[in-house]
């Protein structure tokens, strides 16, 4: 804002770079993210992006929409909720644990769907619903929360 005051602009859909970056944020992992020499296959991802991408892609969160492009149009909830769901430790190659493109079943089921999140009109502020919801969420095979293991990864402080 012209103040110096945040402007999370909510009521705009995300991108698919801005939802990849928000799980990276959501995960803890920023600073390794930009730390770190990732690598990718992708020719259409921003300069900017460029790391957090990389990051996501070497480990194993985002993958493309094609070998070449990762897809930097408007992100979809099926998007969010897949790479969140992958966060989680859940599987969609091969289908192991949901498909990409049907994830909500399965993010019901561990509780990272609210049900105020809109699937047609997918906004950054559903993005920061998905993601608060996750914090609650029981890794995939694991009696721990995300936010647990943020915890424990000196991720998150938590407060006496």
């Amino acid at each position: 804002n012209p103040d110096g005051g945040a402007n999370f602009d909510l009521g705009r859909a995300p991108s698919r770079t801005e939802a990849l970056v928000m799980l990276i944020r959501l995960l803890g992992k920023e600073s390794g993210a930009l730390s770190g020499s990732w690598t990718h296959p992708f020719a259409d991802v921003p300069a900017w992006a460029d790391q957090y991408v990389g990051f996501a892609y070497v480990n194993k969160l985002t993958n493309g929409v094609s070998d070449t492009e990762f897809g930097t149009g408007t992100a979809s909830s099926q998007m969010y909720l897949t790479f969140v769901l992958r966060a989680l430790g859940y599987s969609d190659a091969g289908g192991a644990d949901f498909a990409w493109d049907t994830p909500e079943h399965l993010a019901q089921g561990v509780g990272i769907l609210p049900e105020r999140v809109q699937h047609e009109n997918f906004l950054r502020a559903d993005v920061a619903l998905v993601s608060e919801a996750a914090l609650s969420a029981r890794l995939k095979d694991s009696p721990d929360t995300l936010l647990d293991k943020l915890i424990a990864d000196g991720a998150v402080v938590q407060m006496p």
